[in-house]
């Protein structure tokens, strides 16, 4: 029996590992280069520094300190009431007239004596009496108390009313202040005299300016939130009749600066659920991606103050394709974003 020579056969097994690894190590460079040049379209925008606001946010309305309500002084009829709601009044001005309850009935009684005289002569006694009914008769002229707008109307003229009823209600407009609902968890942050900006959804574009006034002394179990006066410190007149009492609106107000403070887009933090952590992405030199922790700090709708060791400014920060990014990535940068 003829023996083959081992080493042939131990070389063609050499030759083939070698060959199985250079296809291994080929497969592998090739899946390292693809990965390396996938490119990823991302938007950009750049980190600053500044000042950073702490803003407290608050929903509330508009309010008036001074509603000045006008009531009869005496029981009576209303002869003339002169203003309709939305009307514009001055102090002094004359807004109803008040025939007495005595001088209504002795009219009225005048009156009834005409309608049954039967003569010339008693037809005359009647006219003379009823004459001097309503030269004598006690009525009374009702006089605004201040400049303002009528707001509630709760007679009308002709009707009966008692002594203090309710005739009407003015409001003085350069009275008027927003009331907001402060959330506890942020009360304690908030202080009489900072100042704070006022904007309604019913005039977008506009905003106000005021200052904290007062903070209520109680709270409300239900919503858990405070209330606070918040004065405009500017003069209303320039909107003209643009606010008006129970608006609805929201309060911004400044409880705290931090200067010097790295400042980003809010859509660029990523948030790691599990650790409780927040990230940015940037990209470096070679346009690849690499994810840097901060530390966030107070928050606004749109801007996050954030710390960290390796932030810089002008630093640019992903805020658009920026979600499961693998770090090493290869980006492409919207241009727009620059």
């Amino acid at each position: 029996m003829t023996r083959m020579p081992r080493l042939p056969i131990l070389t063609a097994l050499l030759i083939s590992l070698l060959i199985g690894c250079t296809q291994k190590r080929a497969e592998t460079d090739e899946e390292t280069s693809s990965a390396v040049s996938a490119v990823v379209a991302v938007k950009t925008a750049p980190i600053t520094r500044g000042t950073f606001d702490v803003v407290v946010t608050a929903t509330g309305k508009i309010d008036a300190l001074r509603k000045v309500k006008i009531v009869s002084p005496l029981a009576g009829r209303i002869q003339t009431l002169s203003v309709v709601e939305g009307a514009p009044v001055k102090a002094g001005d004359v807004v109803a007239v008040i025939q007495s309850k005595e001088a209504y009935a002795t009219v009225a009684g005048a009156e009834a004596l005409l309608q049954s005289a039967r003569t010339s002569e008693e037809r005359s006694e009647a006219q003379r009496t009823l004459d001097l009914a309503r030269s004598t008769q006690n009525a009374f002229s009702i006089h605004a108390r201040c400049n303002g707008i009528v707001s509630t109307r709760s007679v009308n003229a002709g009707e009966f009313v008692s002594e203090n009823a309710e005739l009407l209600t003015l409001v003085d407009l350069s009275s008027l202040d927003f009331v907001a609902d402060v959330p506890l968890p942020d009360l304690p942050s908030v202080r009489q005299g900072q100042a704070c900006v006022v904007q309604f959804p019913s005039l977008p574009g506009e905003r106000w300016n005021a200052r904290v006034d007062a903070i209520y002394p109680q709270a409300d179990a239900q919503s858990q939130a405070a209330k606070i006066r918040l004065r405009f410190v500017e003069s209303l007149s320039r909107h003209g009749s643009s606010l008006k009492t129970d608006m609805a609106g929201v309060a911004h107000i400044v409880v705290g600066r931090h200067p010097n403070a790295f400042i980003v887009p809010k859509a660029a933090l990523l948030r790691n659920d599990e650790m409780g952590t927040h990230s940015v992405v940037t990209i470096t030199a070679d346009s690849l991606a690499r994810a840097i922790r901060v530390t966030l700090g107070a928050t606004t709708d749109s801007t996050a103050e954030v710390t960290g060791d390796e932030l810089h400014d002008g630093m640019r920060v992903i805020v658009e394709g920026h979600y499961a990014l693998p770090d090493s990535t290869r980006l492409a940068v919207d241009l727009e974003s620059q």
